[in-house]
């Protein structure tokens, strides 16, 4: 099998795997519990705690508030900062959904993050969009389609040189493990996830800066700091800070590693002589996610015939729009709505070989051939 879908979700660490289920046998008690099996549990996931904020290189005076997901995350932090209908919320539509639709149901107005050819910020005409009743900034560190990374500390600095009561919330789920990630200045909260990175499904975390407040979103009994009322997982939790761990482990090296990989598929799909074109380009981009346009063939009859060769990508043509074959993000990236249903996207781990690129690119260039000879 070769799997080239990891933005979507990654195979679990294995070191991460075992402290979960250890936890699962010997963290049973609740950690809001007052005996001491419970303060134990608790003491647990407030040294993951620490070791999150230390990894987002975030100071301890900052919080971090686990969740069940970047989507919970990234719905507390926009609707949370309780914005009036004369309050301006920039954001942008080449995002992830969990982004874009709860800006949406914010009574609030309403203002695209401008996006040049190949999903570039069109950062002048972003300035220029800033006033006194600029509120909120929703922006993701590295875009889940397109892989396009944003210089997130530049652009805050500027914008609160203009206006210093912005508040930039940064979704950074694709970052996470992959990029380097400084949140020391600038960035107000910030979302992670765990299926991203090597940790099970249904952990995430939301970062708040020190002196943030935010309007509970999720009533209970109060854990999280009041914020996020629900059962600390302690297990989750856990398995979610060794996943983390893990993937900072030689980061630049994997990285380097990662775009040579990338480049080297770029290369060959390009002197394969298929037509296949690359609207976003590498040094843009995070190297792992690579977003292609296929040559006037849908990238769901690819994806099936990839399928059936073992091969796992992803086509971006099933996205959350119900208009079939439109992108709304694509669409704010410049990308004409004719060519949505050809985009395919493949996303890697440090776990992708030069084997799995040869055989990927041997096996789509005899799918297309063979398409175009029907």
């Amino acid at each position: 099998m070769i799997y080239l879908d990891h933005a979507a979700s990654t195979p679990v660490v294995e070191s991460a795997l075992n402290i979960y289920i250890n936890s699962l046998r010997e963290d049973f008690a609740n950690p809001s519990a007052a005996h001491k099996l419970g303060k134990a549990s608790m003491k647990k996931v407030e040294r993951a705690r620490l070791v999150t904020l230390k990894a987002l290189k975030a100071s301890k005076k900052d919080n971090l508030i686990f969740l069940s997901s970047a989507t919970e995350a990234n719905n507390l932090a926009i609707k949370g900062l309780d914005l009036s209908d004369t309050d301006r919320v920039h954001y942008s539509l080449g995002d992830h959904p969990s982004t874009t639709e709860p800006v949406k149901s914010l009574n609030s107005q309403l203002v695209e993050i401008p996006l040049l050819d190949g999903g570039i910020i069109d950062e002048d005409s972003f300035l220029g969009s800033l006033d006194k009743d600029s509120k909120l900034v929703v922006l993701s560190h590295v875009n889940n389609q397109s892989g396009n990374r944003y210089d997130i500390l530049s652009l805050a600095k500027k914008a609160k040189d203009l206006f210093p009561g912005i508040h930039f919330h940064i979704d950074g789920v694709q970052a996470l493990t992959k990029v380097d990630i400084n949140l020391s200045d600038y960035i107000d909260s910030y979302t992670i996830s765990g299926h991203k990175i090597g940790a099970p499904k249904g952990i995430g975390a939301l970062f708040i800066k020190s002196g943030v407040e935010l309007q509970i979103q999720l009533h209970g009994g109060g854990h999280e700091f009041g914020l996020r009322s629900s059962t600390v997982n302690t297990p989750l939790i856990l398995s979610f800070c060794e996943a983390i761990t893990v993937g900072l482990q030689d980061l630049d090296t994997n990285f380097s590693k990662v775009k040579k990989i990338n480049s080297l598929i770029r290369e060959e799909l390009k002197n394969s002589n298929l037509g296949i074109t690359f609207p976003f380009s590498l040094e843009d981009t995070s190297p792992y996610i690579l977003s292609f346009l296929l040559p006037e063939i849908s990238s769901d009859i690819v994806l099936r015939h990839l399928e059936m060769k073992n091969i796992f990508v992803a086509s971006s043509s099933a996205c959350s729009s119900k208009a079939k074959g439109f992108n709304a993000g694509f669409n704010a990236m410049k990308i004409d709505q004719s060519k949505h249903k050809f985009v395919l996207r493949i996303s890697f781990s440090k776990e992708t070989s030069a084997d799995d690129v040869a055989t990927f690119v041997k096996e789509i260039s005899n799918i297309i051939k063979d398409i175009k000879r029907l």
